[in-house]
């Protein structure tokens, strides 16, 4: 057995089967075109929802066609860019009209030889049977169709006249009149059987038909139900809608009306195969819808974002700017200050002249007894002011201030604050200190008489 006859037996099978249920070869074949839309139905529906995706970008490639009209490859470039963007096949939407075309050429094999794959026949055996017929040996290949049906109606001579023929099926390869392996003919007036011409010219006829009403179905389908844009339908099925009837026509007037029945069928299934996908479009277009409003979006909170690190990249550059001109400044004040000479950075190049303030020397020791004395002078005072508001309160007289000792001048003469105080050595300091304090002490005596004098008064 030949890999061909491995792969055609299968579908001979299946025809054979439809054929003993039903016991009509047409039917055989309507039935054989639904089995293989039931099997290419998730295909089929792919091919619609890229369709419609296509549809929905009809508005974006418009504007893309406006706006790059005068630069082509640019155009394509932006176009191959936006199918990438939205997960869209500009082929998707085509390719699945010509599904059928390879079950097609398998069903055109079979039924192009209807004596080897469904009655079973070797060459042998039907070289015995074309000369039982004919009284000649006809084309192994091409001769078959004409054989067939005369086979069916001399069955029982051809399996009394060769025996290992008996298990031969008897199939009958007519449907509603019609001679399903003969080839319809354009002209079918001049014909010898006028009525069986008319009826195998209609066959091709009625499957262009059917084929213009499927995507006249479809379109109003999309529409009407799924409301997409009908003339964006239109423009993508065009092409579609012109070919395929031309081709399913030139088909059927060239092969054998079996296969025009096939092609019948499988236009009829389409339209109800339409009907069908509507709840699975219209989810396919709800999650689509939903989709694009996500993107969209995601497309804002990316712009906003991108907004927002635009903003922080510009005042983290204004930042750094300041930085750089602080740093400038500085650099230029440190190199003033610690300019020697011609080096600029002789004092070194962090130099900061206000850093570490400097003040005159003073010597603490000194300090410390300057202290002491206007401590002493303060207590002075106070004792004075006691003193005078004694003499007021006793003789209730008002007294003249008293003129300073030339002790108490020599005291304040010699007392002074610590910024004017003289940058002496401290040596001859000293005995002018301990005159001070016995001038003190002396003072302090004559303070006590005093008191005492006017304690007795």
């Amino acid at each position: 057995m030949s890999a061909l006859s491995v792969i055609l037996t299968p579908f001979a099978k299946l025809i054979l089967l439809f054929y003993s249920i039903t016991g009509s070869y047409g039917v055989s074949l309507l039935l054989f075109a639904l089995v293989i839309r039931l099997i290419l139905f998730p295909v089929f529906l792919k091919g619609r929802k890229s369709m419609l995706s296509m549809s929905g970008l009809a508005e974006k490639q418009q504007e893309l066609a406006k706006k790059y009209a005068r630069n082509r490859e640019k155009y394509s470039q932006e176009l191959a860019k936006l199918y990438e963007e939205e997960g869209v096949k500009p082929s998707g939407g085509c390719l699945w009209s010509f599904l059928p075309m390879p079950f097609l050429m398998v069903l055109y094999l079979v039924v192009r030889q209807p004596l080897t794959y469904l009655l079973g026949m070797s060459q042998d055996q039907f070289n015995a049977v074309s000369s039982l017929l004919y009284g000649s040996v006809r084309d192994y290949s091409n001769g078959q169709l004409q054989m067939a049906q005369d086979v069916f109606l001399r069955h029982d001579e051809i399996v009394s006249a060769i025996p290992e023929l008996s298990n031969m099926p008897l199939i009958d390869f007519t449907f509603l009149g019609v001679n399903l392996s003969q080839t319809p003919h354009f002209l079918f007036w001049q014909q010898e059987n006028v009525g069986q011409a008319f009826g195998l010219w209609l066959i091709p006829v009625i499957s262009a038909a059917l084929g213009v009403v499927s995507m006249i179905i479809t379109n109003h389908i999309n529409a009407n139900v799924l409301h997409t844009r009908k003339s964006t339908m239109d423009q993508s099925a065009k092409m579609t809608m012109i070919i395929m009837p031309l081709f399913s026509l030139w088909i059927c007037f060239t092969l054998p009306a079996a296969l025009g029945v096939y092609w019948i069928g499988n236009s009829l299934f389409a339209m109800l195969s339409e009907f069908a996908n509507i709840p699975f479009l219209r989810s396919f277009l709800k999650k689509q819808a939903e989709d694009r409003e996500r993107r969209k979006k995601e497309a804002q909170e990316r712009a906003a974002q991108e907004r927002k690190a635009q903003a922080e990249a510009k005042k983290k550059a204004a930042e750094e700017r300041r930085r750089i001109q602080m740093e400038r400044k500085l650099n230029k004040s440190i190199a003033t200050a610690s300019r020697e000479g011609l080096r600029t950075y002789a004092r070194g190049r962090m130099y900061d002249p206000d850093r570490y303030p400097t003040f005159p020397y003073q010597d603490p020791n000194k300090l410390a007894k300057l202290e002491e004395i206007e401590r002493q002078r303060q207590e002075e005072e106070k004792a004075s002011a006691k003193k005078s508001k004694g003499k007021k309160g006793a003789k209730g007289e008002s007294s003249l201030p008293e003129s300073p000792s030339p002790q108490e001048e020599t005291k304040e003469t010699s007392v002074s604050t610590p910024d004017q105080a003289p940058a002496a050595d401290p040596s001859p300091a000293e005995p002018a200190a301990e005159e001070v304090e016995e001038t003190f002490v002396e003072e302090s005596f004559l303070e006590e008489a005093e008191e005492d004098q006017n304690e007795k008064k």
